[in-house]
């Protein structure tokens, strides 16, 4: 194709040139490979556009041997922090969703705020 290409870069009838550009994307189609390899991250891949988050467990210091949790305490302890934080940041939000809900199921809504919306 590129001996081709060489032979013909100097054409100047432009049907010609579009024949000869149709000519070789069929040729180029017909000698590709049936299956192409892509990586797995590039555009059309397995898990492209995929956000690849690690398992909250793998960190999990149940897994840790007490001499690997002697070599990095500042982690360890940041992390058991740092759990307990998000455990009450939840328990706040639970118990607001269980307000919500409870108040929407109990409370009827007014004739006035009916009306307005009809």
């Amino acid at each position: 194709m590129r001996a081709r290409f060489d032979a013909n870069k100097e054409e100047q009838d432009t049907r010609k040139s579009q024949l000869l550009l149709a000519d070789g994307c069929r040729q180029l189609w017909e000698k590709r490979h049936f299956k192409p390899f892509r990586f797995a991250m590039d555009p059309g891949g397995s898990s492209y556009d995929r956000e690849r988050e690690s398992r909250d467990d793998i960190l999990d210091s149940t897994q840790w041997t007490l001499p690997e949790k002697e070599q990095f305490p500042y982690y360890f302890n940041r992390r058991e922090q740092r759990k307990k934080e998000l455990l009450q940041h939840w328990s706040k939000i639970e118990k607001d969703w269980d307000e919500q809900i409870s108040s929407i199921q109990t409370k009827l809504p007014d004739e006035k705020t009916i009306q307005k919306n009809y």
